[in-house]
């Protein structure tokens, strides 16, 4: 397997995993509200949505800055680009480059908030100040994901990898499932 290969399916799961944490946060943040409040209440359950609320946003920008790791000891974007330009597809690595430069700035207040309230808690710094300095909306990061996940897709196939990215609301469509099936349960 080339390095490429093994960054581009490293980047494939990692799109995955943030599309998927992405989908599921959002529907139970938003969608599921207030529809589905009553079960999500429930006693039986809360422990449960409390914990995946938190955890799946959490893994959004756990699975965004594994993507956008610029370590050159890692499969992120920066690698990949490297890897690209060695191996001579350097219109390929150029395209990497011109669709996702535009969110660079994006990335970096990503960066910031993980860095300052998932894998750190900051001293001087409280959570909802950290969000607030960095002022990122959740379209803002659902775009990001889109699009990061497309060019990896469009990579893949530039390379032959098959196995790319869905573009389905899956897993929304599957949590709203659950939340219904709960809350049928409850009357």
């Amino acid at each position: 397997m080339t390095a490429i290969t093994k960054i581009t399916r490293d980047l494939i799961d990692e799109g995955v995993a943030a599309n998927a944490h992405f989908q599921i946060w959002w529907a139970l943040r938003n969608l599921a509200l207030p529809k589905y409040l009553n079960a999500m209440n429930d006693l039986d359950y809360v422990d449960f949505f409390h914990a995946s609320n938190s955890g799946h946003y959490k893994l959004i920008f756990i699975s965004l800055s594994k993507i956008y790791d610029i370590d050159s000891r890692t499969a992120g974007i920066r690698k990949l680009k490297v890897e690209l330009r060695k191996a001579g597809n350097v219109k390929m690595a150029e395209y990497v480059k011109n669709e996702l430069d535009p969110y660079t700035s994006l990335v970096i207040k990503l960066s910031n908030i993980r860095n300052q309230t998932i894998s750190h808690n900051q001293i001087s710094l409280g959570r909802k100040e950290a969000y607030n300095r960095n002022g990122v909306t959740p379209d803002e990061i659902k775009e990001l994901i889109d699009k990061t996940c497309a060019v990896i897709n469009e990579v893949a196939r530039n390379i032959g990898v098959n196995n790319t990215i869905g573009d389905s609301d899956r897993f929304e469509s599957a949590t709203l499932k659950l939340l219904e099936a709960l809350d049928g349960k409850r009357t």
